[in-house]
């Protein structure tokens, strides 16, 4: 998700109380993950919260009285009042479980990666002797392209590597050079 009021927005749609752990830090409840994966699913294939089945019938309104929330999904109308309850989640949930499977849909892409990618694609550039953008470089370093931007000519983003910068108008390029070999007997430069 983008931004904090995009979770705040989702929680409020489907009826989920976020929990509060501090002045600065909300986070959703660990019982209802499960219909958080379901509704991104759901946005993800183009639907919208408006048209979105399920929700969270407030806790008030358990008819067990255990106090717990369930999870509803509409009856015949598509008016959220009227739901029937899809399954109970409780506190007895497994909420590490949860967590972990939320967590790893959350991790970045690159998290996944083969760790050899950059140092490999740095060789290929090396190779090729090819110039790359700021945005192409950041990409294959997995960086911002404002870090990037933030360097400078015979910057080495990681040992036997170095970057030339050049600007041409108002574009910056960047090439990829083997670091040169340090004479015998002398320490590495430090960065």
């Amino acid at each position: 998700m983008k931004s904090n009021n995009a979770i705040k927005v989702r929680a409020k749609a489907l009826g989920v109380q976020l929990r509060r752990e501090s002045s600065t830090r909300t986070v959703w409840p660990a019982e209802h993950v499960s219909l958080g994966d379901k509704l991104a699913a759901h946005l993800r294939n183009q639907g919208t919260l408006a048209n979105f089945p399920l929700s969270v019938t407030p806790a008030s309104a358990g008819s067990d009285g255990t106090g717990e929330a369930s999870v509803m999904a509409p009856a015949a109308s598509s008016d959220r009042v009227k739901r029937s309850p899809v399954m109970a989640l409780t506190a007895g949930s497994d909420a590490i479980a949860a967590l972990a499977q939320l967590a790893a849909a959350m991790a970045p892409a690159a998290s996944l990666a083969d760790p050899l990618a950059v140092p490999e694609g740095l060789a290929r550039a090396v190779d090729a002797g090819h110039w790359l953008s700021t945005t192409e470089l950041a990409r294959l370093l997995g960086a911002s392209s404002g870090t990037v931007r933030g360097w400078s000519s015979g910057h080495r983003p990681r040992p036997g590597f170095e970057l030339e910068r050049r600007k041409d108008g108002g574009s910056v390029w960047w090439r990829v050079m083997a670091e040169a070999k340090p004479k015998k007997g002398s320490k590495p430069a430090r960065q």
